[in-house]
């Protein structure tokens, strides 16, 4: 009861005219905030500003977007550039109310420019803003700051856990290779394998139209960075004329990224091309299971990595798979390894899975707060 609509130069008073931008060579550091469109950027050694304001993003890619909040609060003494828009209220909940109201919205209409977005001052003073009598306003914004904190804590605990279920899992892969029993030998990758090299695609340009678009499926190392232990999913494929210029691998082969995505394994889960900036690995299965030669991969990932730093892109090359040796135990235990290791990949992906949708409520908690509190319906 008592809500109007009102715009937002009706309700606040605009200091835009009052900003100074400093560019980085001249700045003088200090103790004061310095602010541009999406919060500090600096301290610098003087203020422009003593007063508490509402500052919102003028231009910048996060105006759609929206990644970071486009409202955020200043106090005190402080500084803004001329990528803030500077708003005065009377009161500071009516300052808070604007600001909750402001990130409940989409701001597309009252944008200009896609490459460069843009919230002038005319759009901004524009802008409809439903308001209460204000002590609603003050019974709102304590209602939903309340529920915000409680809502904060909840979410900072659920990713928390989903941390930890990763690390869990990485503690017991890395425990496997670390803590190995009695006959464990080590050995390269070609003397494990039947199949054992990189993979094949001769013709320049290898945009060439006519290679593609066929039946057989081309991976390539965003195919395998983006695989979670298997490849089940492919983008491209080759035409007759790409497979014979290429090679088919077969289902089962363990995929190695050597160039880009350095280091990044998965196992072929069909028959499948791929570039020379993938190695390939068919199992002997005399000799070694595909799960764990994946899986031990994975583990000394961080150490082949370290091999391809140095160069303006990192990478390594056929030979760092030729020279290393990586331990293996005998067949049988290998299997037994994967079986452990696969149960605890399958709980560590529920534990993901539940922690996932617990974000994904308490986001749409929140917008549902946002919601009620706007249409008086809190």
């Amino acid at each position: 009861m008592g809500w109007e609509t009102k715009t937002l130069d009706q309700i606040s008073a605009n200091l835009d005219s009052r900003r100074v931008p400093i560019t980085k060579d001249v700045r003088e550091a200090g103790e004061y905030p310095y602010y541009g469109a999406s919060g500090i950027v600096d301290f610098v050694a003087d203020y422009i500003f003593d007063e508490d304001a509402l500052l919102i993003s003028e231009d910048g890619a996060n105006l759609l977007a929206r990644s970071t909040p486009i409202a955020f609060p200043a106090s005190g003494k402080y500084w803004v550039n001329n990528h803030a828009h500077v708003l005065k209220f009377d009161s500071l909940a009516t300052q808070r109310f604007v600001e909750l109201y402001l990130e409940s919205i989409p701001l597309d209409v009252y944008i200009t420019g896609s490459a460069q977005p843009k919230l002038n001052q005319k759009a901004l003073n524009s802008i409809p803003i439903p308001i209460p009598p204000l002590p609603e306003q003050q019974r709102i914004v304590g209602v939903l700051d309340e529920a915000f904190a409680g809502l904060a804590t909840a979410q900072a605990n659920a990713e928390k856990n989903l941390q930890n279920a990763r690390e869990l899992f990485e503690s017991h892969l890395q425990s496997v290779f670390t803590q190995r029993g009695n006959g464990w030998v080590e050995k390269t990758l070609e003397e494990i394998s039947t199949t054992f090299g990189r993979g094949k695609s001769r013709h320049r340009p290898r945009n060439a139209r006519h290679l593609y678009g066929g039946k057989f499926p081309f991976i390539q190392t965003g195919d395998i960075r983006n695989a979670d232990h298997f490849i089940t999913e492919f983008s491209q494929t080759y035409s007759d004329a790409g497979l014979s210029q290429s090679k088919l691998w077969p289902k089962g082969t363990i995929c190695i990224t050597i160039a880009a995505n350095i280091a990044e394994t998965a196992i072929l889960g069909f028959d499948a091309c791929f570039p020379d900036s993938v190695i390939g690995v068919v199992a002997n299965p005399s000799e070694a299971d595909v799960g764990f030669i994946e899986y031990l991969l994975q583990s000394f990932k961080a150490h082949i990595q370290a091999m391809g730093q140095g160069a303006a892109q990192a990478n390594i090359n056929m030979g760092t798979f030729e020279n290393e040796k990586f331990p293996f135990p005998t067949v049988a235990e290998q299997k037994r390894l994967v079986g452990k290791l696969d149960a605890i990949a399958a709980e560590t992906k529920r534990l993901e899975s539940l922690y996932r949708q617990k974000l994904a409520a308490l986001a749409a908690l929140k917008k549902s707060l946002l919601h009620q509190a706007f249409t008086g319906a809190l």
